[in-house]
């Protein structure tokens, strides 16, 4: 019987008449080994005294025990001795008892109990530490050599959580280098703590991040630097670093797949809000063509936002046409000629995709810096990226305008390049990289990130997509897109906050069932008493179970094994986790010591043009508006006051 289909014996103390005759007999056992334990107790302490041993142990003595005669029990024996050495017995008698009481009952199984209808240990062998160790020397060359003892636990995958067994923990699972991860769980659910933080900390190999928060960044910034070069694309000042780098998004662009690429991840944030329709389609159509343009003549993304603003700009169509796009500049010619309502809608929906480039902090990550700040800013290889051990922060704040699109095309830069060492590398990245894409629909929404999981697993690229629900996934992607991620990924966890009744009752049932037993009393007219057993199938975990999943457990789905609950292992209950609360601790207050002096700064900058607005001007009143003097007189004003005047009242 698998174990799924394990009968549950049902609590009930009603049901405890069918077990008198058993209670009866344990109580006379019971009796008959207390009064051996007495009578033996007697015969230590005698043998412990030198003194004449007392009666045989039999009738007579449990006649005399029980009457209280201990002078005709223990006639020779200090009855003081005897009751320690009783009650040394009896203790180290009823010890083992206790124990196998007490862990019959931990493990003793319920209807209500779901953990041992789930996995056991053997069934997700693979992500126990053997398992994946023997996976990581398949998957990495470099390990292949090496004897298992001497593979670091980091070196094998991605740590995922303690295994929870009836009565006591399992192993610590992991995610093998050929694994896709995706994690759904809700706000303070610890997905940041417990998956991204530890997952940063142990890649043995680059590191890329998306965000839009500073929590992971000033977890793991420190320690990462100790391994390679840290990167932090942070337009927004989320972190407060300052730039020290820059990037050029149209180096990668090399042909029309390229800049229709490029094009989808600043529609992508729009269309899940709009859907796809005419203007999106003709809106990425249309950035498509300004980015293959730019590309190709070797001009910025402040060129494509100068076309953008000007829809009767025709220089993107000679550039298309003097480098070898003549049809891609037939269609602009052709879209840019058309009905001019038409076109004024498709050039606005583009304004609305690429909002992000009329902000000038975003463009000065994405354009070449002036000579004078060139040597500072160091550009970004997006090609030599994956082969390091750099990691590379990409943060971006939610909402219309923010980096987000930029953040994206990024992202699937690093990627295309990782894809393209793997294959020179013989298929796959050793060290593998780490793709942690930290609330992915709000900052990192990749059109094809369903497509990407089933592809990226055999090339060493391992993707971590953490959401806070289903349906902001589906939101983003769609139903079908949602629905082919949480299918291409191997291994889903399912976290504490999901109020989402449709997606806690699916789970429930990927779950499954098992046999729950049910107990009937029936009393008949004499007052017989009859117990009967029934057996019936129930869901394992309901909806309401799945809801109310404890903060710091999650539900384990991993491909070709059966669900399992795991205990997560947050970095703050590492054993190094004292140096990293310092090194937060750290991170944050300069954070705060930076937004202090920007606050400051631009409260002093608001008093100066204030004091240079308030000064003496000349104002000129006519003869008659002077209180009494004949000429004009001069008056001082405050400029950037207005002065309004009704011309229906008395002037004062």
């Amino acid at each position: 019987m698998s174990p799924s289909q394990h009968p549950i014996e049902p609590h009930a103390t009603a049901g405890t008449m069918s077990l008198t005759p058993f209670v009866l007999l344990a109580a006379c056992w019971g009796f008959l080994a207390v009064t051996w334990l007495a009578w033996a107790a007697g015969r230590l302490a005698a043998a412990f005294t030198g003194a004449e041993p007392g009666p045989d142990w039999g009738s007579g003595f449990v006649t005399d025990l029980l009457h209280g005669q201990w002078s005709l029990a223990y006639p020779h024996t200090n009855h003081t001795v005897v009751a320690v050495a009783f009650t040394t017995l009896l203790l180290l008698a009823a010890a083992p008892v206790v124990s196998g009481w007490i862990l019959w009952q931990r493990r003793r199984t319920h209807a209500g109990d779901a953990l041992p209808s789930l996995a056991r240990p053997r069934e997700v062998s693979d992500l126990a530490p053997a398992g994946v160790t023997a996976r990581a020397r398949q998957l990495r060359p470099s390990l292949a050599g090496l004897p298992s003892k001497r593979i670091a636990p980091a070196d094998t995958g991605i740590a995922l959580g303690t295994m929870r067994l009836p009565g006591r923990a399992g192993p610590l699972l992991r995610a093998s280098w050929e694994d896709g991860v995706l994690a759904i769980m809700g706000p303070r659910a610890m997905k940041t703590t417990a998956i991204a933080v530890p997952a940063i900390l142990d890649a043995p190999g680059a590191v890329l991040v998306t965000s839009n928060r500073a929590d992971v960044w000033a977890t793991t910034h420190t320690a990462r630097a100790g391994i390679g070069r840290v990167w932090v694309f942070d337009p927004q000042a989320i972190t407060r670093t300052g730039q020290r780098w820059w990037w050029n998004p149209l180096t990668a662009i090399r042909s029309v797949e390229d800049a229709a690429r490029m094009a989808s991840h600043f529609v992508q944030p729009i269309r899940r809000d709009k859907g796809e329709d005419f203007w999106l389609l003709a809106a990425e159509d249309l950035l498509t063509s300004f980015f293959l343009a730019s590309a190709a003549a070797g001009l910025t993304m402040t060129d494509t936002q100068a076309w953008l603003a000007d829809a009767n700009d025709d220089e993107p169509v000679r550039l298309l046409a003097d480098h070898g796009y003549p049809e891609v500049s037939r269609a602009l010619r052709g879209r840019q000629h058309g009905a001019p309502e038409t076109r004024d809608g498709i050039y606005e929906t583009a304004r609305t995709a690429a909002k992000c480039l009329q902000d000038p902090r975003i463009m000065a990550w994405v354009n070449r810096p002036a000579s004078s700040a060139e040597d500072q800013l160091a550009p970004f290889d997006a090609d030599a990226f994956p082969t390091s051990r750099d990691t590379l922060y990409l943060l971006s704040k939610d909402g219309a305008g923010s980096s987000g699109p930029l953040v994206a095309a990024l992202t699937d830069q690093v990627m295309r390049y990782a894809v393209g060492h793997a294959e020179a590398c013989g298929g796959r990245l050793d060290p593998p990289m780490v793709a942690m894409l930290d609330e992915a629909a709000n900052v990192c929404p990749l059109a094809d990130l369903p497509q990407l999981y089933s592809h990226y697993g055999g090339r060493g690229i391992v993707l971590v997509t953490i959401l806070q629900t289903y349906q902001q996934g589906s939101g983003v992607w769609g139903e079908r897109g949602i629905g082919a991620l949480w299918g291409a990924a191997t291994v889903k966890l399912v976290g504490a906050g999901g109020d989402d009744p449709r997606f806690a009752a699916d789970v429930s049932a990927l779950i499954g069932e098992h046999d729950a037993a049910t107990l009937s009393l029936t009393r008949d007219a004499t007052g017989y008493l009859s117990r009967q057993v029934s057996v019936r199938r129930q869901r394992i975990m309901g909806p309401e179970d799945v809801r109310a999943i404890r903060r710091g457990t999650a539900i384990l789905f991993a491909s070709g094994a059966r669900p399992a609950l795991l205990e997560l292992a947050p970095w703050f209950r590492q054993p190094n986790a004292p140096a990293l609360t310092a090194q937060t601790a750290t991170s944050i207050a300069q954070i705060s010591d930076r937004a202090e002096r920007e606050r400051l700064t631009a409260d002093l900058a608001r008093e100066r043009v204030a004091l240079t607005t308030v000064h003496a001007v000349a104002t000129v009143v006519p003869p008659g508006e002077s209180d009494g003097d004949a000429g004009a007189v001069i008056r001082p004003v405050q400029l950037g006051v207005p002065r309004f005047r009704n011309p229906g009242r008395p002037r004062p």
